[in-house]
């Protein structure tokens, strides 16, 4: 159609908004595998999949507090489009985690037997400035044990975690654990107002970025020289302050978590118990831990969680026991990425078949019948350069382990050409051994 006179044709440009990313088939399928391994091991514990919706009420999801608004992607127009009365006097937004509507679904589902245990597996969105291995979509994978307040519960989350890396394949990270109650000691032993105890908190977090003199400069800054060494000296060895009531519950659990852990099977050299891991400030009650990768430090944790005891509080009022954690699969996938370890493949497919000729389309729907139903990954070339060397160029690009070529002088035999793209070998086999071979038997 020819273009009208003085009129451009409007282009828009394929870009993506910061923070969010494609996957590509040869990352999808990668990531896909990672996420199975995630779920099979999450089952293999005995945790259920619970499933809720990508948008929550934004009241819900924020807790009222206008502070936490600050991260959230509202739906627009949500107040006009969504049915119920009370939605169209408040706004709903995108989840920014998966942890509040667990909170929600527990506390309008009172009669779920506890302990509850369960994991979620999806995506969440925070319109936070994107960073190495952060983005503003990302998916989560977390489990939780709801209704149990025995540290037990708490390690066996290490153990589950521990179980997810070494099935993934890895073996070089690090499970650092601390507890709250241990740092809730901090005020009265360096002496300072318990209300200054998150500004402390808060400096020590920074540890892994500022290092120790940094942490010191800062403290010092804040807290004037004496009181800052009374921190670092409490942060290196509790133990100073073992006869704090808080401090001691502390110690005495972490001792309790590591070598229930142990007893799961979790490797003692994989766990370390640090002092300086704080998580979020507001919102853990005991035990807390993060893993990191060594060779990938600069994307921080993997994995974190902790015991929350004030899971439901903002909706019923009381109190619930609860621990879990929650894994970034993006962040993962970006630390495996720069460790070199992913196996990356195009395709899925096992095996291509060709289309050599028009006359024998029956057949093909045949043999592409008889083959995904011995669950084999099986395709017919679809494209319209028919040519031979078309087709067998096509299966090399998107590394497609083998071509099946069935013409006419394969009918008359009764056999079928099976090339491997990897060995080079051809040979000419019956449909039957066809089968067999794809099936890898």
């Amino acid at each position: 159609m020819a273009q009208i006179k003085g009129k451009k044709e409007k282009r828009v440009k394929p870009e993506l908004p910061g923070g969010f990313r494609d996957y590509a088939p040869a990352d999808a399928i990668q990531r896909s595998k990672m996420i199975q391994t995630i779920r099979k091991t999450f089952e293999d514990f005995g945790f259920d999949p619970l499933e809720t919706p990508a948008v929550e009420r934004t009241e819900v999801l924020t807790g009222g507090e206008k502070e936490s608004g600050k991260i959230i992607f509202t739906v627009r127009g949500s107040r006009e489009s969504f049915g119920k009365a009370q939605d169209k006097k408040a706004d709903s937004s995108l989840r920014f985690d998966l942890t509040v509507p667990l909170a929600r679904f527990i506390s309008a589902n009172p009669e779920i037997p506890k302990p509850f245990k369960r994991y979620q597996i999806g995506s969440v969105w925070r319109g936070e400035s994107p960073q190495a291995g952060r983005y503003r979509e990302f998916m989560q994978a977390d489990v939780d044990i709801v209704g149990a307040s025995r540290v037990e519960a708490d390690a066996e989350i290490i153990a589950v975690f521990y179980n997810v890396l070494k099935n993934l394949g890895l073996s070089n990270f690090r499970i650092k654990m601390n507890s709250r109650k241990i740092l809730n000691g901090l005020p009265a032993y360096a002496g300072f107002l318990e209300k200054k105890l998150f500004g402390a908190l808060r400096i020590i977090d920074k540890k892994d970025k500022s290092g120790d003199s940094g942490v010191k400069k800062e403290l010092e800054k804040e807290f004037g020289e004496k009181i800052s060494e009374k921190i670092i000296e409490f942060i290196k060895n509790p133990q100073v302050a073992a006869d704090g009531k808080s401090v001691k519950e502390g110690l005495s659990d972490l001792e309790t978590i590591f070598s229930t852990a142990r007893g799961l099977g979790v490797e003692e050299s994989k766990m370390e118990i640090d002092y300086s891991v704080v998580r979020g400030l507001g919102y853990y009650t005991g035990f807390v831990f993060e893993v990191v990768f060594p060779e990938v430090l600069e994307i921080g944790s993997i994995l974190a969680g902790g015991r929350y005891d004030n899971l439901v509080l903002q909706f019923t009022g009381q109190p619930i026991p609860a621990v879990g954690a929650s894994l970034g699969v993006d962040r993962l996938y970006a630390a495996l990425e720069k460790l070199g370890v992913l196996k990356k493949k195009r395709t899925t497919v096992r095996a291509l078949l060709l289309n050599l000729s028009p006359k024998l389309k029956d057949e093909y729907i045949e043999l592409l019948r008889d083959l995904r139903a011995a669950n084999v990954n099986a395709s017919f070339y679809l494209g319209d350069d028919r040519a031979f060397q078309a087709q067998l160029s096509y299966a090399v690009k998107m590394e497609i382990g083998y071509v099946i070529m069935y013409g006419d002088v394969e009918k008359a035999k009764g056999v079928f050409a099976l090339k491997n793209l990897v060995t080079r070998e051809q040979r000419e086999v019956r449909r039957d051994e066809l089968i067999k071979i794809l099936k890898g038997n």
